[in-house]
């Protein structure tokens, strides 16, 4: 099925059999933030019309962020947007954003760790649904490899995390927001870090 069929987290953990706790697994620690990020995102708030559509929350608030973090594990970790996920007939779509370890043949996508996924219409139950669909997908396609796969949801303004481990998801208890952009940036940061230990070490 396609990611977006699924409208809840409950759904897709009963037609796949997984198990879902809530628990705290993230250890972050606030992060200096890049004053260029800051300012870009202040100037993208104050002047452009960010909350009118899912495109611009995308392009504006998400894409900046993530990019932002993520130059510091461009040894490890490659960056796909909007990229389709096959994981067989019944598991299929395109995450918003994938990273996947860094392939030895250049820009060709190899096994995914990290997944985000926008929280359309500030929906973050559907959000979570279409993120654990997509780590089901990305878990098929990193196999025999067992390492857990993480997943992010957002709207732009809160951040969401889990972790996908066997038939075991755990949604992280904090959630972060952009208003406490050091806390934020420190959470992306820890995420980060594990998926890059698991590329490394898959």
């Amino acid at each position: 099925m396609s990611f977006g069929t699924f409208k809840t987290l409950q759904e897709v953990a009963r037609a796949y059999q997984v198990r879902v706790v809530f628990a705290s697994f993230l250890r972050a620690q606030p992060y200096p933030v890049n004053p260029q990020l800051e300012e870009e995102l202040r100037f993208n708030q104050e002047k452009i019309a960010v909350r009118i559509s899912e495109a611009a929350i995308d392009t504006f608030l998400i894409a900046p962020i993530l990019r932002d973090v993520w130059k510091s594990y461009t040894d490890a970790l490659m960056l796909w947007s909007h990229a389709p996920l096959d994981g067989g007939d019944s598991l299929q779509g395109v995450p918003d954003y994938t990273f996947t370890r860094c392939s030895p043949l250049g820009m060709v996508q190899d096994k995914p760790y990290l997944l985000v996924v926008e929280a359309k219409k500030d929906d973050f139950d559907a959000g979570w649904g279409q993120c654990l669909a997509a780590l089901l997908a990305a878990q098929r396609l990193n196999r025999p490899d067992e390492w857990p796969l993480y997943g992010c949801v957002t709207n732009g303004i809160t951040w969401s995390f889990g972790k996908l481990e066997s038939q075991t998801f755990t949604q992280e208890l904090a959630e972060y927001v952009l208003r406490d952009l050091p806390a934020l940036i420190g959470a992306l940061h820890a995420i980060f870090d594990l998926a890059k230990r698991h590329a490394l070490a898959a």
